[in-house]
């Protein structure tokens, strides 16, 4: 069985370091460990047969998607995340090479690693999707008589596996990459026959490569269009019947895919009122920096930080008041209400700390980039969230943030990245979340509390733990005394049942 080259391991490790394994999960404490050993991990990976290896289940939690939507993400362990990342780098090229050009249909995701460790081109965001939009049908005349509006139902939770092994064995010569990633995913999705985990960049590029056969259809049909992800535009000429497209287009998913268009969101536009919806609406695309065409300006000086002239541009708008009016819509322009945060934390406005103090259970669907907001500001100097310990914890505690675990994760970091200071006796409360995320944050807060005494009670148990928690109580435990935690660790060799833990428990011997 084929094993992956140690320099795509290495590469892939980096890229997760710099840009994350999701866009919603906060990072998990084993990239510290990722980061300090990354030749040994590579190495160590590289002896193994992708063919025999099973990774662990994801962790799954819902996410706030606009006001009153959810959608699921998931977290895969850290190691498998390194695996399946360098198994798409692998055959990243001829899965590029297996797809239109962006230019042809497939804008979103396009494959093309660089030296600062990015999966993807720069110029393939959801903003660039609906600026090229606009120029291509501003100047089309009367080209276009109509544009169509659809996307696919609940894309990433119906994808098929054996359809996604079908689409990769025809993209790629390495045949056993494909077999892998299908098993891989069949395995992380607890051996269900569907759906691929949602928030990493190896699912982006597998879910773009499955709809091939769909854009090469609609070329095929003489139709041109224009496809982010699951979202579509088609545009269709005087003689080319909206009706007649949308059956092809909804027959085709679901003869040959599985999948199904989403009627709310189906929609016929003239060519005016298209161009008049773009140069207004935002969309909400989450993973790619929500730009809009609504937004433009606003979103130019954001991208342009590096700037003290855009800075001060960025001070002379009424942000605070912008996301007001905003929060006091019916719907949230969820996009908008990001980039005002991120605009704020960039900065550092003299009224965003009392804003958000005042608002924080209303920002709970923003929790990350509230989160990150509040960091900056304290380490700007404000001091107003210095007693707000209480409020947190009580906030992690509430009804609104009982299903979500990845809400609790976020403001959880409030006091892992020591943004406000919480005691003993105030973290209290959060010893009994349940949820393996819960769990894995609470550990680790625990270490930082000093719970010597917890951890010490159960380091000879730990075996009978969640393989996805043995490495947080591990990490949690250096606040044992350095003597005691190195002897506990010693005898840890083939007592744990998360991947590489021999290696893990090494680094963790030199962390007191």
């Amino acid at each position: 069985m084929p094993n992956i080259a140690s320099a795509t391991i290495v590469w892939s490790i980096e890229h997760l370091l710099s840009h994350g394994d999701t866009d919603i999960f906060p990072y998990p404490l084993e990239f510290r460990f990722l980061a300090d050993r990354k030749s040994e991990v590579a190495d160590e990976l590289a002896k193994q047969e992708i063919g025999s290896y099973r990774p662990m289940s994801a962790l799954e939690s819902l996410v706030p998607k606009s006001r009153y939507n959810f959608r699921v993400a998931h977290q895969l362990f850290p190691i498998d995340c390194v695996l399946v990342t360098s198994c798409v780098r692998e055959i990243g090229d001829e899965l590029e090479r297996s797809r239109l050009p962006p230019d042809q249909g497939p804008f979103s995701y396009r494959y093309a690693p660089s030296d600062t460790f990015a999966f993807f081109a720069e110029d393939c965001r959801y903003g660039d999707w609906l600026r090229k939009q606009y120029t291509r049908l501003l100047f089309a005349g009367d080209e276009f008589a109509h544009i169509i509006e659809a996307d696919i139902s609940e894309f990433y939770q119906r994808i098929y596996h054996h359809r996604l092994e079908n689409t990769l064995l025809v993209a790629t010569t390495n045949k056993p990459a494909a077999r892998f990633l299908k098993q891989f995913i069949s395995d992380v999705r607890a051996r269900q026959s569907f759906g691929i985990p949602v928030g990493g960049n190896a699912s982006r590029l597998l879910a773009e490569i499955l709809l091939n056969d769909t854009d090469r259809a609609l070329v095929a049909e003489g139709y041109e269009f224009t496809r982010y992800v699951d979202d579509f535009r088609l545009y269709l000429k005087n003689g080319q019947d909206p009706y007649t497209a949308l059956a092809f287009l909804s027959e085709h998913l679901m003869t040959n895919e599985g999948l199904f268009l989403a009627s709310a969101k189906t929609r016929v536009h003239t060519l005016g009122e298209y161009l008049d919806k773009l140069n207004m609406s935002s969309g909400e695309d989450t993973a790619q920096a929500d730009e809009s065409a609504a937004q433009r300006l606003l979103q130019e000086i954001y991208d342009s930080e590096d700037s003290a002239d855009a800075v001060e541009a960025l001070k002379s708008e009424d942000l605070i008041g912008d996301l007001k009016a905003e929060l006091n819509g019916e719907f949230w322009d969820v996009g908008r209400i990001r980039v005002l945060l991120r605009c704020m934390k960039l900065t550092k406005a003299a009224d965003a700390a009392e804003f958000i103090r005042g608002h924080l259970r209303e920002l709970l669907p923003f929790v990350k980039d509230v989160v990150l907001l509040i960091e900056e500001l304290v380490r700007g100097g404000s001091d107003l969230f210095s007693g707000l310990a209480d409020e947190i914890v009580k906030l992690i505690l509430d009804p609104a943030a009982q299903r979500l675990s990845v809400t609790r994760a976020w403001l959880l970091e409030l006091f892992i990245r020591g943004v406000i200071p919480i005691s003993y006796e105030q973290a209290k409360p959060l010893f009994e979340l349940k949820e393996t995320l819960d769990t894995r944050q609470v550990l680790v807060l625990r270490g930082q509390l000093s719970d010597v005494n917890f951890f010490r009670q159960r380091k000879t148990k730990i075996d009978e733990l969640n393989p996805w928690v043995q490495s947080a109580f591990i990490y949690g435990a250096h606040c044992l005394p350095s003597d005691e935690y190195r002897a506990w660790l010693g005898t840890l060799k083939g007592r744990l049942s998360f991947p590489l833990s021999d290696l893990f428990c090494k680094w963790a011997d030199k962390l007191v």
